[in-house]
């Protein structure tokens, strides 16, 4: 009896740092208002659904001007039931049951999940690189393409003169195709559901990561709604791993959660 009880209570702290989001992390505070993100001209990818889901009705959680293909929205919502209980107030304890999946790769990354997700947490790179990135039209594909994305093309396409913020760069590309390559789209790393138990948290408060509180804050009880987001409303350019090292999360991570709204208290 006691070992069930030691099992459960183990159990629920492990969801808790699964879910829990270290303030450190960029975009730890969630109810500021988003950027506005612009959409890559022609947006010819983006964060990828199954095809089962392609041609549902997605809906962004951020707000953001002239946008019309949702494939380009870094963090959107799917209603798979409706509930009829109250809304969540910001503050107020919720209780969810979630499934958390891995989402597609960074090779299927539109022009502006590059620059705004990958390309900003690459310390001094923006500033000179996120307008040639535009102009070249640099995705997911060319980014992660290491006969493409060589120090020859960030020279002489890119105009990146200096030898040292060249190589710097393109190293960074190909330590992503690396972190990213051995973790699948689909792959779970997280369940409650699994568990057979609930996880709890105040909305709002920065506890979860932000695609968490922004799809909780839109949903009824009894509500049940699927996520799809970039790495910069996930686990960021950090990923999440256990304690001793091991990698549940890959850095630039983009996450699917299935997620029920069970209580508001």
């Amino acid at each position: 009896m006691k070992h069930d009880v030691l099992m459960i209570i183990l159990m629920s702290l492990n969801a808790e740092k699964i879910l829990a989001f270290s303030l450190n992390l960029p975009g730890s505070r969630v109810f500021t208002r988003s950027p506005t993100v612009a959409v890559a001209q022609p947006p010819t990818k983006g964060l990828l659904m199954s095809k089962k889901d392609n041609d549902a009705c997605w809906t962004s959680l951020i707000e953001q001007e002239g946008v019309t293909n949702t494939s380009t929205i870094p963090v959107k919502k799917l209603d798979l039931e409706k509930g009829t209980g109250e809304i969540p107030k910001l503050g107020s304890t919720v209780e969810i049951q979630y499934v958390g999946t891995l989402g597609s790769s960074p090779m299927n990354w539109a022009v502006d999940d590059v620059v705004e997700c990958w390309l900003k947490s690459q310390q001094g790179l923006y500033d000179i690189l996120a307008q040639p990135f535009r102009d070249n039209n640099v995705d997911g594909n060319v980014l992660m393409n290491e006969d493409a994305f060589n120090e020859a093309f960030v020279t002489e396409t890119l105009g990146v003169e200096n030898k040292i913020l060249c190589k710097k760069t393109v190293l960074a590309a190909k330590r992503l195709k690396k972190q990213t390559e051995e973790y699948p789209e689909g792959t779970e790393f997280d369940s409650s559901l699994s568990r057979g138990n609930t996880f709890k948290f105040d909305l709002g408060k920065g506890k979860v990561i932000k695609a968490m509180d922004l799809l909780v804050s839109s949903m009824r009880v009894g509500d049940k709604a699927k996520v799809i987001c970039r790495a910069d409303y996930g686990y960021g350019s950090e990923g999440y791993r256990k304690p001793n090292g091991e990698i549940v999360v890959p850095p630039f991570a983009t996450l699917c959660f299935e997620v029920t709204l069970l209580s508001i208290s």
